[in-house]
């Protein structure tokens, strides 16, 4: 089926012929663009709307050029080797180096979209998914997202994230997203109910000790196969996030882990839930864990999450620390293969798990190997206990006021919040 095609101008000077593409009738923010030989073809893809068509055009140029394949936002400042953005006048420019320089093309002011045959476009598709992504994820990786991953953001079918396509959303707006999600979420009545506590159901919870800081963990036997390892200050701001999921987890599952408990690991990690970058001090990687903790899981305790806290600096502390933490990622690797399980959509689950381990766990992992002890027992002195004030705002969470009238309903035996 052809797709609808944008207006568009060709010119040239010496050395390139420059596409100037029209995307003000498009539904995206990113473009891919592909030239190989004599033919140029650009890719404007929806972002979060999957249904909607995809902008496209070829060209048949009377000369080769430069093989190109490449993606860029559409978003203000845009910039690659060859693509401009102007968002004022919402016009792509894609600079496309002619194979001999001097070389005058003519006719370009008559070049038409010629139809490809639906092998020719998908070839033409294929090789401009090999572009690099617009916005680094992870790690700092700029690889396409894997197929079958892409094709799911297409089908609305995305388990556990709530940023499907990091490529094509800036990392600061990733966050922005991060946080708004949580105050949009944040629910003072059961933030009460888990202070006052009628059941005893969060006390329960507290008192448990995760088996990782108790049971027996044997070295790790063997370096993971990684190609890079994540720059410390990344791999300490991802592990704090993780682990203060992980021993979260414990604490609520009673260390018998479900289907549910990857949900949890998850959904309290910003960097997993949003692909927001770990680049941030551990203060705030800290206060974002607590705001996530208060907002999407059954139990949403200050308590719980300082407890949570504790345990971490305890086993960070460990004489065996790097033992416990690669055994902990294993475990977190099984809780992953029980997930698929508990659900309906176990093919979706596998996906993004398997995306999930890749861009963030497998890296973790082989940086946790090769690191010295000590680094941990820094990491452990930099667990301060953030501020109430400080995980409350900028969202207008008054976390003291709910505290007092959760005191105040105990001393007058009310009931639920909810």
């Amino acid at each position: 089926m052809q797709l609808p095609t944008p207006a568009f101008e060709v010119t040239q000077n010496e050395a390139c012929v420059t596409v100037h593409v029209h995307t003000d009738q498009a539904t995206a923010n990113a473009a891919r663009v592909a030239a190989e030989g004599t033919t140029f073809g650009c890719f404007i893809e929806p972002l979060y709307l999957p249904c909607v068509a995809r902008s496209h055009r070829s060209l048949r140029l009377p000369y080769p050029v430069v093989t190109l394949h490449d993606c860029i936002a559409l978003s203000d400042g845009s910039t690659t080797s060859a693509c401009t953005y102007d968002t004022h006048a919402h016009v792509l420019h894609v600079r496309l180096t002619k194979s001999e320089y001097g070389q005058v093309f003519p006719d370009l002011d008559r070049l038409r979209p010629q139809l490809f045959s639906d092998e020719e476009q998908a070839q033409m598709e294929r090789d401009a998914a090999r572009a690099p992504a617009a916005h680094a994820y992870g790690f700092g990786q700029t690889d396409p997202l894997p197929d079958d991953y892409v094709a799911l953001t297409r089908g609305g079918q995305v388990p556990f994230l709530d940023v499907e396509d990091p490529t094509h959303m800036p990392a600061n707006e990733r966050e922005a997203r991060a946080e708004a999600l949580e105050t949009d979420k944040f629910d003072e009545g059961i933030y009460l109910d888990n202070v006052v506590d009628l059941d005893g159901d969060v006390a329960g919870v507290i008192q448990v000790t995760p088996r990782i800081l108790t049971d027996a963990c044997a070295p790790s036997s063997s370096v993971p196969a990684q190609r890079s390892v994540p720059p410390q200050a990344a791999a300490h701001a991802f592990l704090v996030q993780l682990l203060f999921a992980y021993v979260y987890e414990l604490h609520v599952s009673y260390n018998d882990a479900s289907p549910e408990s990857a949900w949890t690991l998850c959904k309290l990690c910003r960097s997993i839930a949003c692909f927001v970058d770990p680049s941030a001090p551990i203060d705030a990687v800290l206060r974002a864990s607590y705001r996530r903790a208060l907002t999407y899981p059954l139990y949403r305790s200050w308590a719980l999450c300082e407890r949570v806290r504790n345990d971490m600096i305890q086993l960070l502390q460990t004489s065996d620390v790097q033992a416990r933490l690669c055994t902990a990622l294993q475990d977190m690797d099984a809780i992953f293969a029980l997930a698929p399980t508990g659900t309906g959509l176990a093919e979706p689950v596998e996906t993004v798990l398997r995306l999930v381990w890749d861009t963030w766990l497998a890296p973790l992992q082989a940086y946790v190997s090769q690191a010295p002890a000590d680094e941990w027992f820094a990491l452990a002195r930099a667990l301060t206990p953030p501020t109430k004030e400080a995980v409350g705002e900028p969202s207008g969470w008054d976390l003291e006021v709910l505290d007092m009238l959760a005191r105040e309903s105990i001393a007058e035996g009310a009931g639920s919040f909810v």
